[in-house]
């Protein structure tokens, strides 16, 4: 987000229109830079509107600093007496052809279960390692099927100062935690990596060697992560080859328009969500690139939970 409170005061619908028009059930934000002072002030009054009534909200703030990192989840209210609400052919980002006879189907073939697998369980807010568990980078919302872990990885810095923390252990802290989870997880957000040549508009350039998201640290890095875990990028699992698909661009540079930008913001799932046999799986995920208010864009994922 580059901050919730400026997001708030500079595109105060940005929020509203991208959960409406694309029927969201989970909203994971990133470095939200809140505080737990900003969440009840009263002239901000953040809990109490952001997406309120709709959505139950859920934040992580830093102790350790002000105006930096953080983290929030929003989670659709749902109820077995809410029709609309009720049934849903996905999970983040259902595409509707027609509102009127889709309203009509899911009011006649409503499953309870649907319901309750939308739910959270558990919300917590720790991986369980002091060094990691202060900075606000972290919520995870346990479901009956599965569980979402939402992340703000912390940056190597410009000077690389951080690189080492980030590598050898909050990277290895990280997948120890999600594979202790009993449930299949779903690891996401600004995940400060462009893992591939594939998610980099200049591949080849000589400072991207030294340039924080871009080293080969971070990038075996994460590679060892997925190596040893059997979670899978969703996106370049489903889309292997798609090229100039990025979800961060420099606004100092105004590389926005010209689309000279970065993909650093990933869902990473458990290798059964991408079997059709389990009763959740993996469908799609994309970029929504008309979405502005930062320097990044939402990704979406797209899970189909079956009946």
């Amino acid at each position: 987000m580059a901050g919730l409170r400026a997001l708030l005061r500079n595109h105060p619908e940005t929020l509203p229109n991208l959960v409406k028009e694309h029927d969201i059930d989970v909203l994971c934000l990133q470095e939200t830079k809140l505080q737990e002072m900003h969440l009840d002030d009263k002239k901000l009054l953040i809990r109490d509107t952001v997406l309120q009534p709709d959505y139950d909200a859920y934040y992580s703030c830093s102790t350790t600093k002000k105006g930096y990192s953080g983290t929030a989840v929003f989670v659709k209210r749902h109820g077995k007496n809410n029709k609309k609400q009720a049934t849903l052919d996905s999970f983040f980002g259902a595409k509707k052809a027609d509102k009127k006879d889709e309203k009509k189907q899911e009011t006649d073939n409503i499953d309870p279960d649907d319901v309750t697998n939308l739910i959270p369980t558990d919300v917590s807010y720790k991986m369980g390692v002091d060094d990691h568990d202060q900075e606000g980078r972290l919520i995870i919302a346990d479901f009956p099927l599965f569980s979402l872990v939402n992340l703000y990885v912390p940056n190597s810095g410009q000077k690389l100062e951080r690189l080492d923390y980030r590598t050898e252990q909050w990277d290895k802290d990280l997948l120890k935690f999600v594979q202790a989870k009993p449930k299949p997880v779903v690891w996401l957000g600004d995940l400060n990596v462009a893992h591939t040549n594939l998610e980099v508009w200049n591949d080849g350039a000589k400072h991207l060697a030294k340039q924080a998201g871009v080293t080969q640290q971070e990038r075996d890095s994460f590679q060892h992560q997925l190596d040893t875990s059997g979670f899978q990028d969703a996106f370049r699992a489903l889309h292997p080859t798609a090229k100039g698909c990025y979800s961060y661009w420099s606004q100092r540079a105004g590389n926005r328009e010209p689309n000279k930008g970065l993909r650093l913001d990933y869902f990473c799932c458990a290798s059964e969500l991408f079997d059709d046999s389990n009763k959740v799986v993996a469908r799609d995920s994309y970029m929504l690139y008309d979405v502005h208010g930062s320097d990044h864009c939402p990704v979406v994922l797209e899970l189909e939970i079956k009946k």
